[in-house]
């Protein structure tokens, strides 16, 4: 039986967890998050590991609490370009109000963090005020899409390089950019990915934008295919935590007029 076949819903200790798709994700409910202690968290480990998005509904967590669960997974990353919530250096506030037109962000597929070196592991991203209709979170399994190319392009990919670089800024910017391997390992279950993204990728390292251009657009398209997603819809006070090692998520705008409201908290992956 593949690792991506359905499953059926399954105790797993205090937790109780439903898949989201039969691609991506799983809803865990009957633990509150401020009580988590390392027992707990190495189970969500596992949870995360297999299931890559996890959903953890009616969890009214303070900042405090946010950051503090968030730590159990990473050293919690400060952003250099963007403000934070005061009080709050690791928390950045995804905001859009009636008035805008762009989502926060942008409108990409992409994982966070990925022009750091090293790159983000898991995002926390907790719900504060939701619209009425709209503003789903999109999220595509990118083991799932390297399992699906051919063997042969397989194995060029495990031998590139690809340049992840911060929107409109230069490659040579401190904290801007950064190379990572196409074919991205799992710490935990090592299970291969996909490991570029339209928002921050433009070339392989070994070549020119012009030469990377047609390989990676095909990626780009590959990567997202709808049997490799899953949607997320929002609560409030829902959190939401994801594996940017091996996912890639797309905020929907189709919510405008309205306010929407989240904090996200991202904790990166240790340095080797």
């Amino acid at each position: 039986m593949s690792i991506y076949d359905p499953q059926p819903e399954l105790p797993v200790s205090e937790f109780n967890v439903t898949r989201l798709s039969s691609a991506i994700g799983a809803t865990v409910t009957g633990f509150a998050l401020r009580d988590c202690c390392e027992e707990d968290a190495e189970e969500i480990r596992d949870l995360l590991a297999e299931h890559l998005v996890l959903i953890f509904p009616s969890q009214p967590l303070t900042a405090t609490q946010h950051v503090a669960f968030a730590a159990n997974f990473g050293d919690l990353y400060i952003h250099p370009f963007l403000e934070a919530v005061p009080d709050h250096p690791a928390i950045l506030q995804v905001l859009k109000e009636p008035g805008d037109e762009a989502t926060f962000g942008g409108e990409y597929w992409h994982c966070d963090i990925s022009f750091e070196d090293p790159p983000a592991a898991v995002s926390l991203l907790h719900a504060k005020e939701i619209p009425p209709i709209g503003g789903d979170t999109l999220f595509a399994n990118q083991e799932l899409a390297f399992s699906r190319l051919s063997p042969g392009l397989q194995d060029m990919l495990r031998g590139l390089s690809a340049l992840h670089t911060y929107p409109d800024m230069a490659e040579d910017q401190e904290n801007a950019s950064s190379v990572h391997p196409v074919v991205r390992v799992h710490p935990r279950s090592g299970n291969e990915s996909l490991f570029v993204n339209g928002a921050f990728v433009s070339r392989f390292e070994e070549m020119t934008v012009a030469e990377s251009k047609p390989l990676l657009e095909f990626l780009f398209q590959h990567q997202v295919r709808p049997e490799f997603q899953g949607r997320v819809s929002w609560e409030a006070d829902s959190l939401v935590m994801w594996d940017n090692r091996a996912t890639l998520h797309y905020a929907m705008n189709d919510y405008s007029g309205v306010r929407r409201r989240l904090e996200r908290v991202t904790a990166m992956e240790p340095s080797a």
